[in-house]
């Protein structure tokens, strides 16, 4: 996401309902550029909860009406767990992982996407 324009919202320590005011009011001045793609770096997150979780489903969906997009990057596997769980992962948009690639299978005249992996795996299908 190196894009002009972005804005990167680095989040740490724990998402809970106890984080999910301050967290909604720097999505909101963030979110006021129609069209901004705003990173949020979780990284740096210990848990979460869902109540912090439906913010951020909430804020993407708010952006993509302003014609703009809300990207997570970092997500630590317990988050992507209770994201898959709580059905919101579907409602956001998640980085793929720096350095993988996306590897084509032939299907007719379209492509599609078989697998992920990292850069340097040296497996074969």
């Amino acid at each position: 996401m190196d894009e002009v324009g972005d804005e990167v919202l680095e989040l740490s320590g724990s998402l809970d309902a106890r984080s999910t005011p301050e967290m909604r009011t720097a999505l909101q001045r963030l979110l006021d550029v129609p069209g901004r793609v705003v990173v949020l770096d979780l990284g740096a997150v210990t848990s979460a909860d869902v109540v912090a979780l439906r913010v951020i489903a909430a804020a993407s969906r708010l952006s993509a009406l302003r014609g703009g997009r809300v990207v997570l990057r970092g997500v630590p596997d317990a988050v992507r767990r209770l994201l898959t769980v709580s059905r919101l992962a579907r409602l956001v948009e998640i980085e793929r992982i720096p350095g993988s690639f996306a590897v084509p299978e032939q299907r007719g005249s379209a492509d599609v996407i078989s697998a992920t992996r990292p850069a340097g795996d040296q497996r074969h299908s």
